[in-house]
């Protein structure tokens, strides 16, 4: 995707240019395109027959051929305005940090994440009728919740520097929003799990305790296993960002768009090791680590919001989603044998 000239186009001309296209056919430019969630969500763009544009971190261009046309997050607010000319929409899911590296540099955490999404709302302040659909946090940005399942008015008490950075991208686009007229919209998402993720991580309990039992590895819990997490399988997660994508800006009327997305269903730990002890026929070997201080006991979102305003619902259960994705990686591994 190289850079190109920017023209500056009113909203009346940027519209009769996009009504031109297919309404089958959309540009998207997503940020984050090289993780998990960015991966599945682009292959469901592409299947349905969108073009796509990709913004990635710094270090993924690095002697990466396929990366060469991909815009940095480092880019300028130029930059930024030209990669996304004549896109249909932004979804920025692009993050540097996992809760335990945001808490060890709250400095590089700021620097990389908040300003890098504060130049590209100020890029989409010049084009403010191309929405923005930004990822946050559905469990960080709450903190310890007051009432469960978690609303999405439910005071904002993060833990972390991870989920403080989330929060003040959220308000920084809702500023953009209401001063600007950027068109951004935020989902709060829960604990996405799946073919795809990253086992060797720190995030995707469900996937690396998947990972780890069918390979009869010790599994590691941070406290007694009795922490309650909202799981959802990566199809649903991509459906809800593209109905929120999708949605006409009417749809939220004088709402600000922030939108839970999650299975609306609570799961401990031990829950989790209990059902792969079921589905895998042997025994799960776990180790009981003590807890951390920010981890919070339960978070379980209120998804009402989503069902009446996007006609979102999750269609996978918990069970089914683990089922499948444990026979994903079974088919994964006569291929990684013949390595």
């Amino acid at each position: 995707m190289p850079i190109q000239q920017i023209s500056h186009q009113t909203p009346d001309e940027f519209s009769a240019q996009r009504a031109e296209r297919s309404s089958a056919q959309k540009t998207f430019f997503v940020t984050g395109s090289t993780g998990f969630l960015g991966r599945a969500l682009m292959a469901q763009l592409v299947s349905e027959g969108h073009a796509v544009r990709t913004a990635v971190h710094p270090a993924a261009t690095r002697g990466n051929r396929d990366m060469r046309d991909a815009i940095r997050l480092d880019a300028s607010v130029d930059e930024w305005r030209a990669a996304f000319e004549g896109c249909d929409g932004v979804f920025h899911l692009a993050w540097s940090t996992v809760p335990s590296i945001a808490n060890a540099d709250p400095i590089a955490d700021l620097d990389t994440n908040l300003m890098g999404t504060v130049r590209l709302l100020e890029a989409l302040r010049h084009a403010p009728q191309i929405p923005l659909v930004f990822a946050s946090s559905g469990g960080t940005v709450y903190g310890a919740a007051e009432t469960l399942p978690v609303a999405e008015h439910h005071p904002l008490r993060p833990l972390t520097a991870y989920g403080a950075s989330k929060a003040a991208a959220e308000q920084y686009a809702m500023l953009y929003r209401r001063t600007w007229n950027v068109d951004a919209r935020i989902i709060r998402l829960s604990n996405p799990f799946g073919p795809g993720q990253n086992t060797n991580g720190q995030l995707g309990a469900a996937s690396i305790f998947a990972a780890r039992a069918l390979n009869h590895q010790l599994i590691e819990i941070w406290g007694d296993g009795s922490a309650i997490r909202d799981y959802v399988y990566i199809d649903d997660a991509v459906a809800g960002f593209m109905a929120t994508m999708l949605a006409p800006r009417s749809r939220f009327g004088a709402i600000e768009p922030i939108i839970n997305i999650g299975s609306g269903r609570g799961v401990s730990l031990r829950e989790i090791v209990s059902f792969l002890t079921h589905i895998l026929e042997h025994p799960v070997e776990v180790s009981f680590k003590p807890s951390r201080g920010f981890d919070v006991p339960a978070s379980l979102l209120d998804i009402s919001r989503a069902r009446s305003l996007l006609g979102w619902a999750p269609t996978i259960t918990f069970e089914e989603g683990m089922s499948r994705y444990i026979a994903y990686l079974k088919e994964l591994e006569p291929t990684r044998a013949r390595r």
